[in-house]
């Protein structure tokens, strides 16, 4: 079987989920043996020689790459190989094409050949929590894009969202994102009375940017607003400072979700409001594709 490389940077998970259930289903389609390499402030430069296919993955910030993952990718020698972006984001807005535009002109540079581009969607880590019917109706609608996936690679179908140059450039004014992590991180709080020091969240920071000092938990400038400490502080003992107001605490139980019979997944059919109004497109896009493809 082909080696592929599956290089990604995960928040609270979810890029991690994706890269778990592309590795699989990459293998029980003989397609790919692929090796999950995950990003951190300490991960080494990685050789992609040996590799048929690199795949990039990533969750949306502001509608561009995570600041880690891009510092990782500038370290890399890539190669004249074929190549993979599979993104992550919680809302299926144009914008969010544009977040690989940086990427895909790395690999056009160095003469890569991209195979294709593709945008699934999970529920906020940060803004408000997903309900259960949402994550579900996600769930179902992620299976049916990952059957389109390797539908398109066996047929050597590419697909790759169209950059608006207009969409480039808002996204370009929204890496001001970037500065709002290492400010805001300046006005982290911890409730003393909730913290029962269980270290979890100086241990999972990926940019070491959490320390214990004198007894304390001390939060400096390295911040990437993955929400990883808040998302998962198991007493909801952390203050985010000014995105207090948006935080979400307490990860999502996605194998209670996905089996529990009383959820149809039908969440945004009966809830046509403004935000879920814009799920609606990329579900018709993603139905009408799978029907055509397998001829339901």
């Amino acid at each position: 079987m082909k080696k592929a490389i599956l290089i990604y940077f995960t928040g609270t998970g979810n890029t991690k989920l994706l890269a778990e259930s592309i590795k699989n289903r990459f293998y029980l389609e003989n397609l790919y043996d692929v090796n999950l390499f995950e990003i951190n402030i300490d991960t080494k430069v990685i050789d992609l020689k040996d590799y048929d296919l690199i795949i990039f993955s990533y969750p949306i910030y502001a509608f561009n790459t995570p600041i880690i993952f891009d510092k990782y990718i500038k370290k890399l020698k890539l190669l004249n190989k074929k190549y993979l972006i599979i993104k992550q984001s919680g809302e299926p807005l144009k914008l969010n094409d544009t977040s690989s535009y940086k990427l895909r002109k790395w690999i056009k540079k160095n003469n890569g050949e991209l195979l294709g581009e593709y945008h699934f969607l999970y529920p906020y880590n940060i803004h408000f929590k997903y309900p259960d019917n949402l994550v579900k109706e996600l769930y179902i609608l992620n299976n049916k894009l990952m059957d389109i996936l390797i539908y398109e690679i066996k047929n050597n179908i590419k697909n790759t969202a169209k950059l608006n140059y207009f969409y480039i450039l808002n996204s370009k004014l929204f890496k001001i994102q970037r500065l709002g992590g290492p400010i805001n991180s300046l006005f982290y709080k911890v409730d003393k009375n909730k913290c029962i020091n269980c270290n979890l969240c100086i241990n999972n920071c990926p940019t070491h940017n959490i320390e214990l000092k004198n007894k304390k938990i001390k939060f400096h400038s390295k911040c990437i607003m993955c929400m990883r400490c808040s998302f998962f502080c198991p007493t909801d003992a952390i203050n985010i400072g000014m995105l207090q107001s948006w935080k979400v605490n307490g990860a999502y139980d996605y194998n209670k979700i996905i089996k529990n019979d009383n959820l149809d997944g039908k969440f945004i059919e009966h809830n046509q409001t403004r935000f879920y109004k814009l799920f609606n497109k990329k579900i018709k896009n993603i139905e009408e594709l799978h029907n055509f493809y397998f001829k339901k």
